[in-house]
This record gives C-alpha cells, sequence and structure tokens, in this order.
C-alpha cells in the first residue's frame, strides 16, 4: 500500500487505511457526513482511527509544511526531554547548575547532547526494525521522514512536563508520561506500517532497550 505518495489518493480511511480521495460521505446533494469525528480524547484512547487521521489526512486536509513540522516538533521534544532530564536529574551530576552563567551554558549543553544522543539511538534502532518490518510486507512504502513524523506526533504526551515545570509532581509522574508516550508510539508504528501489534511492539521495546544500554554505559564512563 502506498503511503503519501499517490497523488490521486493523498487520504486515508480512518477505519481500515485502505487510500481515499474524501474523508467524508455524500449521501445526496448538500447532504454530507463526515466518516468519523476525531477528537483529542481519541488519541489519547489510543485509538487507531484518530491516529490514521492524524497522519494522512489532517497534513493534507490543512496543507502542512511537512518538513517544517518535523524540524519544530524536534526541537520543541528536544527541549522538553531537557526539561524532564533535568527534573530527574535535580541534585545529581547531571542536572543543569545555576550557579552562573559559564555553568548553567556548559551543564545545559550537557543535558542537551545527551538527550539528543538518545533521541538518535532511539530512532535509528526503530528505523532499522521499520525496514525489517516493510521487507516483510511488500505493499508497504513508508519513507523514513513518515515514520519520524509519526513518532514525534505521537509523543504529545511529553507536553505534560510544561505542567512539572509550573506545578509540583512527583517524579513517578515522569515515568507514567514515558510510558504513555511508548504505548502512543508502538500504536504510530502500528498505524504508519500497517503491521501487526507485537512487531510494533517489539520495535518500541527494541528501542527503548537500547537506549537504556547506551545511557548505562555513559553513565558507567562518567
Amino acid at each position: 500500500m502506498q503511503m503519501h505518495e499517490e497523488k490521486k489518493s493523498p487520504m486515508c480511511c480512518v477505519h481500515c487505511g485502505t487510500p481515499v480521495n474524501e474523508v467524508y460521505v455524500q449521501y445526496s446533494p448538500g447532504n454530507i457526513r463526515l466518516t468519523k469525528c476525531i477528537i483529542v480524547i481519541d488519541l489519547i484512547l489510543h485509538k487507531p482511527e484518530a491516529y490514521r487521521h492524524l497522519f494522512f489526512n489532517y497534513p493534507n486536509l490543512n496543507k502542512l509544511d511537512l518538513k517544517d513540522l518535523i524540524w519544530k516538533a524536534s526541537m520543541m521534544f528536544l527541549i522538553l526531554d531537557s526539561c524532564k532530564q533535568s527534573i530527574l536529574g535535580a541534585g545529581k551530576v547531571n542536572s543543569v547548575k545555576w550557579e552562573s552563567l559559564s555553568a548553567f551554558m556548559f551543564t545545559a549543553g550537557m543535558v542537551l547532547a545527551l538527550v539528543a544522543l538518545r533521541s538518535v539511538v532511539y530512532l535509528s534502532t526503530i528505523f532499522m526494525a521499520s525496514c525489517f518490518a516493510m521487507r516483510r510486507s511488500p505493499y508497504v512504502n513508508v519513507r523514513m521522514a513518515d515514520i519520524l513524523l509519526a513518532l514525534l506526533l505521537s509523543s504529545y504526551f511529553k507536553l505534560f512536563t510544561f505542567a512539572m515545570m509550573i506545578w509540583d509532581f512527583s517524579p513517578i509522574m515522569i515515568y507514567m508520561i514515558d510510558m504513555f508516550v511508548l504505548s502512543s508510539n508502538a500504536l504510530a508504528f502500528k498505524v504508519m506500517l500497517n503491521t501487526t501489534t507485537p512487531t510494533a511492539v517489539a520495535s518500541i521495546a527494541a528501542g527503548t532497550v537500547v537506549t537504556f544500554l547506551v545511557d548505562s554505559l555513559i553513565q558507567f564512563c562518567r
């Protein structure tokens, strides 16, 4: 199944993923009904229909610049992950220091570099898993940029980090947010590659495990 490459059918049915020309049903002239009402709660509830609409239909309906969206989402989530790392590492060696401007710039740069490395390892592992999944499904042809965008958009739970920077929350909330992000990434992987749930979960789990091992190695070397 071609995705984002079929000019005549740039969108897809939110229920089955089949390419379609429109996302509504016209019963008679002037009598138009949307095939499904997609709201934010559907994304939170992990409904595949909502994810298909977000990945395939929403960018086409709103004529979004995907490259610009990827860059903005990447930068925003890098900053949010850095803030999360700073919250978890408060008082530790890998936390941001505020004693002076030079100390802040150095420690903030180190935290940002560590977060960027984790993201690269995580995404690279998932990209390799996606190549394996596409080899098993010759009818699926998805660009790496589409997979990256799907993973970024499905990480919207990271936005709750803003709340943790304003109000006092238990550090356990950060791990809960991470679990929601991983489960959302797994569903995004499944929808984007039209694969099975075990394959999607295994791919995201592989990315998480490899990232943890690399992070542990870095902490050991330090």
